[in-house]
């Protein structure tokens, strides 16, 4: 399961056909490197099994009591009620340009946006004019294209949106994963591709979207939007 940073998931773990005493590992087959996509070992080398590659490890133990667990093949899990139809598309850009004063050092300054008229990104910085700004209640589309060699796990404040696919330019529209059917707040933004959200906006206020990598979101990488 691909997952990034702000990213959560529920999973349901079945430990009742392993034997007591198995030590057993969560890991990490992600890179140790910027993210762009792909499977590990074949687009890309997994983090190093020895040290980033481990999370957390988990040790099988004698039952104590009664398993009164429902086994997964018997839950009954709530079906997902999609959003309903949108009143608008926003068109937004993630971009990354060189810093002014001293092009060659220092890191890439990674910026938000929205795009012109003819598909071109307008890079954003914090202190701009707002540019999103859905009235209270809307429910909107959000096109958020990606010009940059990095993906970007994109945070979407006070609201829980609806992933509805990504394309890459040129290529048929790809629907959104198996891990990703449900409403969440965060999602992965592939280098070259578009990713669209849906999400209502049903709280008035000031808030932010943003990328969740730190070093990013400390660089500019995060706009406010106003709702209402």
């Amino acid at each position: 399961m691909l997952i990034a940073p702000a990213e959560r998931a529920d999973v349901i773990v079945d430990f009742a056909s392993v034997r007591v005493g198995t030590e057993l590992y969560l890991i990490n087959e992600g890179p140790d490197k910027a993210f762009q996509g792909g499977k590990a070992g074949t687009d890309y080398s997994p983090a190093d099994p020895a040290t980033t590659g481990q999370i957390m490890k988990l040790v099988v133990e004698t039952l104590t009591s009664p398993d009164t667990t429902v086994p997964p093949s018997q839950l009954s899990l709530p079906l997902f009620e999609p959003l309903g139809k949108a009143s608008r598309i926003r068109r937004l850009s993630l971009s990354e340009q060189k810093s002014v004063s001293l092009p060659n050092v220092g890191p890439r300054q990674m910026l938000l946006g929205t795009l012109d008229r003819s598909g071109a990104p307008v890079p954003m910085r914090w202190d701009d004019p707002v540019t999103e700004n859905p009235a209270l209640g809307a429910t909107e589309i959000w096109e958020i294209h990606n010009f940059t060699k990095d993906a970007h796990p994109i945070h979407v404040h006070e609201v829980q949106f609806q992933v509805l696919d990504r394309q890459q330019a040129g290529r048929a529209t790809r629907p959104a994963e198996p891990w990703e059917k449900g409403f969440k707040d965060t999602a992965v933004a592939y280098p070259s591709a578009v990713t669209r959200l849906k999400a209502t906006f049903d709280r008035a206020g000031r808030y932010v979207w943003h990328c969740h990598m730190l070093e990013h979101e400390d660089n500019e990488m995060m706009r406010p939007y106003t709702v209402g």
